[in-house]
């Protein structure tokens, strides 16, 4: 292209000589002062050309300096999460101003990281939630419907599969009972003839057969179908994180949590929380953890987490354990 554009510019520098030399009755002037002007327009068009031809080469490369995330943000201008609900205090759903809506303290970071994203890439950028358990998350994720899924621990299978941002939160795990529980007697060592439910594919799950070798696991769906279990005798225990441990028991007087079984988790088992999605999108995991960085060093982090707390009612701590 740039070859043609010279070539064009040549051409035009002698039709522009040899037309100011045939007005002319002084050729030898004429022609020197004609071979000069059309050396001048060669020579801009040329840099024009190769200006031009520097700016559509550096778009280009901007572009590809994008990851898909990145990418397909520009183009909708939507930020799509993958969040897995009814998780108070992380997202649960309470009434305001007579709606229903989402909240929560990931709710609300996934807002606020929408709102710097504007400014990030000049463009205005909107939170879309999509709310499900983690299998139709990981569905959503695997059919490229949503960029990520919040709140999921980057185990090293995990990361076989799935890039991870840095962890964002982390909490203690727990044990919730009946306090009536016939085989509260069972709850130590390996618990051996204990059957103990948890959240399907979470590290409640992973860490329990890890701690408790000869206990029974059930897998289930949601906290109220965890929490049902145990109500109906079905499971001796339900184990969860400390947040949604606390709001259970809140919310259920006839539960109780096994303090003798509550474990902090280790870096080696549980890395805490990060955002997970498709390789391919290091840029985007990077400033996702530079994001959840700077909110942590600002405080917005933990008010947001009081915030979440906060909204906590009856009303809202009931449709949390309700089937």
């Amino acid at each position: 292209m740039r070859k043609m554009k010279k070539l064009a510019a040549l051409c035009l520098a002698g039709t522009m000589a040899l037309s100011l030399a045939a007005c002319s009755g002084n050729s030898a002037e004429t022609t020197a002062a004609a071979t000069e002007a059309a050396a001048t327009t060669a020579a801009g068009t040329t840099a024009a050309a190769e200006a031009t031809g520097a700016a559509e080469t550096t778009a280009a490369e901007a572009e590809k300096e994008w990851g898909p995330i990145f990418a397909d943000i520009m183009e909708s201008g939507k930020l799509k999460v993958g969040i897995i609900g009814n998780e108070p205090t992380f997202c649960f759903h309470t009434i305001e101003n007579g709606q229903d809506v989402l909240t929560g303290f990931e709710v609300e970071g996934m807002k606020e990281m929408a709102v710097r994203l504007t400014e990030y890439l000049g463009r205005e950028v909107t939170p879309e939630f999509y709310e499900s358990d983690f299998t139709g998350c990981m569905s959503a994720l695997q059919a490229n419907q949503i960029h990520f899924v919040t709140r999921l621990s980057p185990t090293d299978e995990r990361k076989q599969t799935w890039l991870f941002t840095d962890v964002y939160h982390k909490s203690n795990e727990c044990y919730v009972a009946r306090k009536d529980s016939p085989n509260a007697d069972k709850f130590t060592g390996t618990l051996e003839g204990v059957t103990v439910c948890g959240g399907m594919g979470t590290i409640d799950i992973t860490m329990t057969k890890h701690l408790y070798p000869d206990a029974e696991i059930v897998e289930l769906t949601g906290t109220p179908d965890l929490l049902l279990s145990v109500k109906n005798g079905k499971s001796d225990l339900a184990c969860m994180n400390a947040v949604a441990a606390a709001m259970s028991v809140a919310a259920n007087p006839d539960l109780m949590i096994v303090d003798s079984l509550t474990w902090e988790p280790t870096d080696e088992f549980d890395k805490g929380c990060g955002l997970c999605m498709a390789y391919g999108n290091e840029d985007f995991a990077d400033w996702a953890s530079g994001f959840f960085g700077d909110i942590k060093e600002e405080g917005l982090w933990d008010q947001m987490q009081s915030d979440a707390a906060a909204k906590l009612d009856e009303k809202t701590l009931e449709s949390f354990t309700a089937q």
